[in-house]
């Protein structure tokens, strides 16, 4: 057995020795599997006469919202901040604030693998089929240690769009 042991494994993403059930901020990101674009387009929009892309969901980019903005419902000690679905990927801010009135101290994980199991769960049904190929396995994440890196990654998902259209030009 110990020929095998951990030689196939993908090493994780997460930072060693951390608990990521504490509180704290997290920035997410999420890709769809082989990049496949179902959420939405990017389609030039108009502000105060200023070209700016803006993201149209798909039915399953709905599908999507409606799952990440269900989360705290279903756990209460989380927060959800800046969010942006992309065609291909998503990215938002989760603030996990525990409270001594909650009994049950979910981590990041548990909150991401809820999230693409119920999103990926209704996207099939929508789609009429079992295949459970919406998301990549893993996810990214970073912890966010400042309102300077906040503020930063705040403006970086709002201006994911732009920065999407004139990557795919």
């Amino acid at each position: 057995m110990e020929k095998f042991r951990n030689k196939y494994r993908i090493p994780s993403t997460r930072l060693k020795g951390f608990d990521y059930s504490q509180n704290g901020l997290y920035f997410i990101t999420i890709n769809t599997y082989n990049h496949q674009p179902v959420f939405g387009d990017i389609i030039d929009g108009s502000v105060d006469n200023i070209i700016s892309p803006k993201m149209i969901l798909s039915e399953a980019g709905k599908i999507v919202s409606d799952c990440w903005y269900d989360l705290p419902n279903h756990y209460p000690n989380i927060i959800l901040d800046e969010f942006i679905i992309m065609p291909d990927h998503i990215h938002g801010i989760i603030k996990i604030e525990n409270r001594s009135d909650i009994k049950t101290k979910h981590g990041l994980s548990e909150f991401i693998r809820a999230f693409k199991s119920f999103s990926s769960r209704r996207i099939n049904e929508l789609r009429k089929t079992k295949k459970p190929d919406i998301w990549q396995q893993r996810f990214y994440d970073r912890i966010i240690r400042s309102n300077r890196e906040l503020n930063n990654i705040r403006l970086y998902i709002i201006d994911n769009p732009v920065k999407y259209s004139k990557h795919a030009i």
